[in-house]
């Protein structure tokens, strides 16, 4: 416990040399100094978000986007192999569906005839 107060304590006297550290600078100029200084300089919000920008783009080119991309691929791939297999079982089951509605025709006379001559014909060749 004594150690997060004396890393937060080291941390609070940094953050304010940080910003007292201009402080003497600052008290020696003029306003007219300061007035031209404040007009050239960009709001520090813009600064700031421009800043995030441009760490916002390091990241994703750096890191991000690779990873992300593979990602996105790879979720398509299987929910391309889901598909595939939701397309296998929607056709096996309407092969399914088709044999048990399938009626055989009755075989006409001209192909009644033609099974009772290949019947008569066929023969086998002895063994010996």
């Amino acid at each position: 416990m004594t150690i997060a107060f004396i890393i937060s304590f080291l941390s609070l006297v940094g953050i304010i040399g940080l910003f007292l550290r201009h402080v003497p600078q600052v008290a020696r100029m003029t306003d007219e100094e300061i007035a031209g200084i404040l007009q050239r300089e960009r709001p520090l919000l813009t600064q700031a978000w421009e800043y995030m920008l441009n760490f916002a783009q390091i990241l994703w080119y750096r890191y991000l986007r690779e990873k992300t991309y593979a990602f996105i691929v790879k979720k398509i791939s299987q929910v391309r192999i889901i598909m595939l297999r939701l397309e296998q079982t929607l056709f096996r089951f309407a092969a399914r569906l088709r044999e048990r509605t399938h009626t055989s025709k009755v075989p006409s006379a001209y192909w009644k005839d033609m099974h009772e001559w290949r019947k008569a014909t066929h023969w086998h060749k002895k063994e010996e």
